[in-house]
């Protein structure tokens, strides 16, 4: 292989891993939102909307 076509092999191969790394960030990111908005929804609710109204 010529010099330049490891640089070129190497540059692809860190696009992959940015894109990896973003993707898996993303599903991070999505997960704690999900979770967020569940414990915040549960514990406004709990601690006095839902009791009072039963």
């Amino acid at each position: 292989m010529k010099k330049n076509d490891v640089i070129a092999v190497i540059i692809i191969i860190l696009f992959i891993v940015l894109a990896l790394i973003a993707f898996g960030i993303y599903q991070l990111v999505r997960l704690a939102r999900n979770n967020v908005h569940g414990t915040v929804t549960t514990s406004s609710s709990g601690s006095s909307g839902e009791l009072g109204d039963d």
